[in-house]
């Protein structure tokens, strides 16, 4: 019975971890996707804007968010 006990345990946390490389894979083809996606050529445009002023300073987040979410 005890052998019986490990083997039922085993093929649990066998599934257990084929779901999470199941998920782990979604999530890395995600980042793989985001990775290799192509930059706005408006956020280039604002990027040099930036580096010609010496750069811009911003006073919190939203702000940032705002300048370059127009």
């Amino acid at each position: 019975m005890a052998e019986a006990d490990l083997i039922r345990r085993m093929a649990d946390d066998m599934a257990t971890l084929k779901g999470q490389m199941s998920r782990l894979e979604i999530v890395i083809n995600e980042i793989d996707q985001d990775l290799h996606r192509e930059v706005n050529p408006q956020y280039l445009k604002k990027l040099e804007k930036i580096k010609k002023q010496k750069g811009i300073r911003f006073k919190n987040i939203e702000e940032f968010d705002e300048y370059f979410l127009k």
